[in-house]
């Protein structure tokens, strides 16, 4: 007596057939077993909800912008370009200097990202967004005459700390093919 039909079709199709009412039953179970209310992990409680607030964004004016040209050209030669670390430190906020001491910055262990950065001004930027004491440029630079890399588009952090925009963190976002 043969439980299986001879035809690999019909395997197929019992097979199937068999993987569907498998995932059913296992549905109905849960269905039966589950008890109503029960929620998996989410535990509420009757505390008031928490709310939070939401930063109000703010232009940055014609002074701002100047200083964060300078914090940027300061900045991103020496540390992106490696060319001298340590000259940039000064422009670095605290959130970008925890962690590192100024061995590392002299040594060019920086949580910067490296890029062959083309010496000048680093003023191509768009703001992405803007608050008191808070911006994220998206910074576009091109390389260096002879790099044998794209342009590349950085995000940057920026933080007012002590009346100075300071570089907070930043990003590779992209390399373009050159």
């Amino acid at each position: 007596m043969q439980l299986l039909p001879s035809s690999p079709r019909a395997r197929r199709r019992l097979l199937r057939l068999g993987i569907v009412a498998g995932a059913a039953a296992v549905v109905a179970l849960l269905i039966a077993f589950v008890p109503r209310g029960h929620t998996f992990g989410n535990h509420f409680s009757s505390a008031p909800a928490q709310t939070v607030a939401r930063r109000k964004q703010v232009p940055l004016t014609r002074a701002d912008r100047r200083q964060i040209d300078t914090a940027l050209d300061r900045f991103v030669p020496p540390a992106v370009g490696r060319r001298d670390p340590i000259r940039a430190r000064p422009y670095a906020a605290s959130d970008l200097r925890r962690g590192t001491t100024r061995r590392d910055w002299v040594k060019g262990d920086i949580p910067v990202p490296p890029y062959p950065v083309r010496q000048g001004q680093t003023h191509a930027y768009v703001v992405l967004y803007s608050f008191k004491d808070l911006a994220g440029p998206e910074l576009g630079l091109h390389p260096r005459k002879g790099a044998k890399i794209g342009n590349a588009a950085f995000f940057v952090t920026m933080k007012r700390q002590h009346r100075r925009w300071l570089v907070a963190s930043i990003a590779l976002r992209a390399v373009y093919p050159p």
